[in-house]
C-alpha cells in the first residue's frame, strides 16, 4: 500500500502548464502597476454596470458590463486587481515558506548556506558583522551593543561560544551555531 493512501494525504494538484506559468509571470510583472482597486456602479441612464478605478477623481469608466455577464464574471472583473494582488502575494509567501523550510532542513543537517559557498564561515560572519541590517537585528533581537566593530565582534564571539571567528571553519558545532544565527536573521529579513 502506498504512503499517500495510508496517511490520507491529498494528491498534489497538477503541475502548471507552460501557458499558466507565463500568465503567472505576467501577473507578477503587472501587479505593481495595477490600480489600487476597481469599483462598479450601475449607470441607470445607460442601463449598464460601469467599472471605474477606485479613488479616480474623474470617475471615467474603464469598462462597461452588459447584463449578460454572470455574477461570477462580474465579481472577477470588478475585483480583478485585488484578486491578482492577493494571488501574487500568496505565491510570494509560498515561495518564501519553501525557502525557509529548505533552510531549516539544511540547518538540521548541519549543511552550510548555499548562498555563502564562496566564503568560509569566518569570512561570511565577518561580512555580516559589517552589514548594518545585521547589526540592527543583533541590537533589536539580541540586545547587542553595536556602537563599534569591536563590540559587535565580541557579542558574536560570546553568542557563538568561540574565541575567534576562525573557529567557525574548524569547529562544526560553532559553524552550526553560526548557521542557526544567520538563518534566524534571514527569516526576520524576509
Amino acid at each position: 500500500m502506498n504512503q499517500r493512501a495510508t496517511t490520507n494525504t491529498p494528491s498534489p494538484p497538477p503541475a502548471l502548464t507552460p501557458a499558466q506559468k507565463t500568465l503567472c509571470a505576467r501577473a507578477a510583472e503587472l501587479e505593481p502597476l495595477l490600480s489600487p482597486g476597481w469599483v462598479s456602479f450601475r449607470n441607470i441612464e445607460e442601463g449598464r454596470t460601469e467599472v471605474m478605478v477606485e479613488g479616480d477623481a474623474e470617475n471615467a469608466p474603464i469598462l462597461a458590463l452588459t447584463e449578460e455577464a454572470s455574477h461570477a464574471d462580474r465579481e472577477m472583473i470588478v475585483r480583478g486587481a485585488q484578486m491578482v494582488r492577493a494571488l501574487v502575494a500568496a505565491g510570494r509567501l509560498l515561495k518564501w515558506r519553501v525557502a525557509e523550510l529548505k533552510a531549516e532542513i539544511r540547518h538540521l543537517r548541519g549543511e552550510p548556506d548555499p548562498d555563502a559557498k564562496s566564503f568560509s564561515h569566518a569570512q561570511q560572519c565577518g561580512r555580516y558583522c559589517n552589514d548594518p541590517a545585521f547589526r540592527y537585528w543583533l541590537r533589536d533581537f539580541h540586545g547587542a551593543d553595536i556602537s563599534d566593530d569591536k563590540r559587535v565582534a565580541s557579542h558574536i564571539r560570546n553568542k557563538l561560544q568561540i574565541e575567534s571567528r576562525a573557529e567557525l571553519d574548524t569547529n562544526p558545532a560553532a559553524a552550526r551555531r553560526w548557521q542557526s544565527l544567520l538563518e534566524s536573521f534571514k527569516r526576520r529579513q524576509r
